[in-house]
């Protein structure tokens, strides 16, 4: 299989308004995953699309995303970070609900800062934004969350 051609495909596929692309866009992702390889997580996230016409299966690329960074959480969140400066303008909406998830998830959240940390000016910024929308949105479920990783920082 070639990596590159399915990243591809579930690039070119993102907005899922087919059946065909539907199929193309499932068929290459589980390909993908089922290598294993959280390299490609920062491609995965290209695929973020706020027009997407289905939003369940959009949901499985958040799925299969943290399913590929589960063995090693800060190298998979470094990923995602290198991806937000790439996609924010057209996936803000799959960005926010990428970082509600990670906000949500207690071990995840706590390495998140350190990683933040460690990012280029530019991105890191891009990054910190996007958790300060966040906890504007909904300071209430999110407002912690974000605080704590925001000190780690």
């Amino acid at each position: 299989m070639d990596v590159k051609s399915e990243l591809k495909k579930v690039y070119t596929n993102r907005l899922l308004q087919s059946h065909n692309e539907i199929s193309e866009f499932e068929e290459a992702l589980n390909n993908l995953i089922d290598l294993g390889d959280k390299s490609v997580i920062t491609e995965l996230c290209m695929a973020f699309d706020d027009d997407t016409e289905q939003y369940e299966i959009m949901f499985g690329l958040v799925h299969s995303i943290e399913h590929l960074y589960k063995e090693n959480i800060e190298e998979g969140l470094h990923l995602i970070a290198l991806a937000i400066p790439h996609v924010i303008d057209r996936a803000e909406e799959w960005m926010e609900i990428l970082h509600y998830r990670i906000l949500n998830h207690e071990q995840v959240r706590r390495k998140y800062g350190s990683v933040i940390s460690k990012l280029d000016g530019r991105t890191k910024e891009m990054v910190i934004n996007l958790l300060r929308n966040i906890k504007s949105e909904d300071p209430n479920t999110f407002g912690n969350p974000v605080d704590e990783v925001l000190k780690a920082i």
